[in-house]
């Protein structure tokens, strides 16, 4: 087992971490470092686990200085399994793509037992889908309580709390959470929080913006911080060290500064600009890495011409609503409701909030410069939620997108397992 000194130059073990409701890797890119280890990932989207290994061989490269096979990768001069065969087996077997229930439960403890060899687990991280707990549409999905398993998908993280024991869990969700209502009419986070209790587990809930800490958008998040009983100091002293990494974010034209101008429909995956220190930080941390996946969507020129009205009415201060557009270009039959959906990013200011909707057209998220006229590219949407350039998405735009929207940040999620870090070694205030 590696093992890394702490400042008081003890030698300390690896923090030992199993990743659960996976998506495409945005909390777990956080605790990729040396103070801890990814024993494994749960994930049910095929597309996100084909992400997740792939960050798994990026690793792999990256501590056996091979990174050029991966660049090669990139730049498309070899396959995707050629690439596979160049890591060792054991990298490739860390993500299940299996979906958590009653069923398949056991399937996964077994999975990881193997995993661990009889080692502890020292921290469970994750989300369950957030959509149930979503404001967004809650009046629609009503009647679905009853039936949609989603809302207790929490249930089985306690299972891994309850057989691993872990030193901590952090869990993150959507604000809606806070004001979810079972099919009983009660908060489910109050019976949440009970349930975590029942076994023996403490814990936080803050809701944190995200744009405080470096992310390029506004972005509000619970976090869950949970220890055992008898640890309850350390829960404070997580948000305290959480706390202290508070950073100015970027502008939106800050964050594109270095990107090629594009049509829409375009592609080119070739830099332009001499990039900012926030870009080199943040985003082009390891030189020779290769600009991927800076394609646009294709629009129809009524689309086009609604993007256009749009950037014009918001350099002005205003969001076009739908029923202010010049009627010929009105097509959608209901005029008095999703007066919305057509909105445009601001250049001078950090972005809204990107979530998966995104996947399903770019309305919502229109390029502030109306000579390029589109909606954003999937490295663009990748940027604004804090994913690295050397970070590549599986296996279409579609699904880039869908893993983008629904993801931790990465700049974020980084500060997250810094503030454990300081709080596993003692060193708070």
């Amino acid at each position: 087992m590696k093992k890394f000194k702490n400042k008081s130059g003890m030698k300390m073990k690896k923090q030992t971490i199993i990743d659960l409701f996976s998506g495409a890797g945005g909390l777990t890119e956080g605790f990729r470092n040396d103070h801890y280890e990814i024993v494994g990932h749960v994930e049910m989207n095929y597309a996100a686990c084909e992400t997740l290994q792939l960050r798994d061989v990026f690793y792999w490269l990256k501590d056996h200085d091979k990174l050029d096979k991966y660049f090669k990768f990139l730049n498309g001069d070899i396959s995707h399994e050629n690439l596979l065969s160049c890591v060792d087996d054991h990298v490739l077997h860390k993500t299940m793509n299996i979906t958590m229930n009653q069923t398949t439960l056991d399937k996964i403890f077994a999975s990881f037992d193997k995993k661990l060899g009889g080692r502890s687990v020292d921290g469970v991280i994750g989300g369950p889908p957030c959509q149930a707990y979503s404001t967004i549409g809650r009046a629609r999905n009503a009647p679905k309580k009853a039936s949609d398993k989603r809302i207790y998908l929490y249930r089985y993280y306690i299972e891994f709390l309850k057989r691993y024991r872990p030193k901590f869990f952090v869990f993150e969700n959507v604000k809606g959470l806070k004001s979810f209502r079972d099919i009983e009419g009660n908060l489910l986070l109050s019976k949440m929080k009970t349930e975590f209790i029942q076994v023996n587990y403490s814990l936080g809930i803050r809701t944190i913006n995200m744009n405080e800490f470096g992310v390029p958008q506004t972005r509000e998040r619970l976090i869950i911080f949970g220890v055992p009983k008898g640890s309850e100091q350390k829960i404070d002293a997580f948000y305290d060290q959480l706390k202290n990494q508070k950073e100015e974010s970027a502008t939106v034209g800050e964050v594109f500064s270095d990107l090629p101008k594009i049509k829409s429909g375009q592609q080119l995956n070739e830099y332009d600009g001499i990039p900012s220190s926030f870009v080199r930080r943040k985003y082009r941390r390891i030189r020779g890495v290769p600009l991927t996946q800076n394609v646009s969507r294709p629009n129809r020129q009524n689309d086009l011409e609604i993007y256009r009205q749009v950037v014009l009415a918001k350099r002005q201060g205003k969001n076009l609503k739908y029923n202010d557009l010049p009627k010929k270009l009105q097509m959608h039959k209901h005029t008095s409701i999703f007066l919305d959906r057509f909105k445009s990013l601001s250049a001078d200011k950090p972005s809204y909030t990107i979530v998966a909707h995104i996947a399903k057209d770019g309305h919502h998220y229109i390029h502030p410069d109306i000579k390029q006229n589109r909606s954003i590219t999937v490295r663009e949407a990748a940027r604004l939620q804090g994913f690295p350039d050397d970070y590549f998405f599986e296996s279409s735009r579609t699904q880039a997108f869908v893993q983008i929207g629904n993801a931790v940040p990465p700049i974020f999620s980084e500060k997250i397992s810094k503030a454990i870090f300081s709080v596993l070694q003692g060193i708070c205030n």
